[in-house]
């Protein structure tokens, strides 16, 4: 593999470094405005799915789950890409049914790649992304939720069961590509989520090399509160427990950037700044990436 100079040189040569923590349609729309603002950010996305397409293409071929890795790329996309549409293109009917098109353009381009981390970068190159999107391990990962004194395997499993307490992966040291670990360490920024803090920030964040790069980065460490806490996995769970949860994985937060409107923000911590913004679509359960886009240049300023 490269170094990120030669596969990221945007990134590497800008005064503001921003990562960016996730997983799926949350980390999509961090990054989608982020690159709005006109910077090149590099993505770590979850490698844990095991639903749908990915989870299919996971078994089969025994590399990483692509489709939160697409969607994310997608969101790197100008405005203008004939690739935009062709990612997110699902065929109907056949021996391709419920396969996105993006998903089995990463199939493709892993079979001639060395690891799934140079996939990534090639498929990126490919489609002309305006910014990276790396794996969070270059082996598909299993998340083990813990619910009062059960536990459940897999992360379609966890994320819909309510009263995860905490999760843990495996392997549980998988290997990471130094890409991955490279961009954290020189970020000046990191952002977490918006998405399931279990099954996506979490996910991430559980990885030993990446929670070991992120708690010794000097970055300014954001957490993009979610909108709602949702169903299944972090029902009726707050903001500050978020906060909470991420400080007990070894991650502390700096700035808390929130919409309160349809979710609890709950005790305020005293070691985080707090910032409200209208963030939300009309509906108030997606983000608006322009709302979101202001509200971060306002903090990277």
């Amino acid at each position: 593999m490269s170094s990120l100079a030669e596969v990221a040189p945007r990134f590497v040569g800008a005064s503001e470094r921003i990562v960016c923590v996730g997983g799926g349609h949350g980390l999509a729309a961090t990054l989608e405005a982020v690159r709005i603002l006109g910077h090149f950010p590099v993505g770590v996305v979850s490698v844990a799915d095991d639903g749908g397409s990915s989870g299919r293409l996971r078994e089969h071929y025994r590399h990483i789950p692509p489709g939160d890795l697409r969607r994310c790329l997608g969101a790197l996309l100008p405005e203008d890409s004939p690739w935009s549409p062709l990612l997110e293109y699902r065929f109907s009917g056949g021996e391709l049914d419920g396969h996105a098109l993006g998903n089995l353009l990463f199939s493709a381009v892993c079979a001639s790649s060395r690891d799934a981390a140079e996939a990534a970068v090639g498929l990126a190159a490919l489609v002309g992304a305006e910014g990276l999107v790396l794996p969070a391990g270059n082996e598909p990962l299993t998340l083990l939720g813990r619910a009062r004194e059960d536990e459940v395997a897999g992360q379609v499993c966890v994320a819909q069961t309510p009263g995860i307490s905490d999760i843990s992966i495996s392997p549980s040291n998988p290997v990471v590509d130094p890409l991955v670990t490279e961009a954290v360490s020189s970020a000046t920024t990191i952002t977490f989520g918006p998405g399931s803090l279990f099954t996506s920030v979490l996910a991430v964040c559980k990885v030993p090399a990446i929670a070991g790069a992120i708690k010794s980065s000097p970055a300014r460490k954001i957490l993009v509160a979610n909108l709602a806490s949702g169903a299944g996995e972090a029902e009726g769970l707050t903001i500050s427990r978020h906060v909470e949860l991420l400080a007990e994985a070894g991650v502390p937060v700096d700035v808390v950037l929130y919409d309160d409107s349809g979710i609890e923000a709950g005790s305020r911590s005293a070691d985080a700044s707090w910032v409200r913004g209208e963030l939300a679509r009309p509906g108030g359960r997606i983000h608006d990436t322009s709302m979101l886009a202001k509200a971060l240049a306002a903090l990277l300023s």
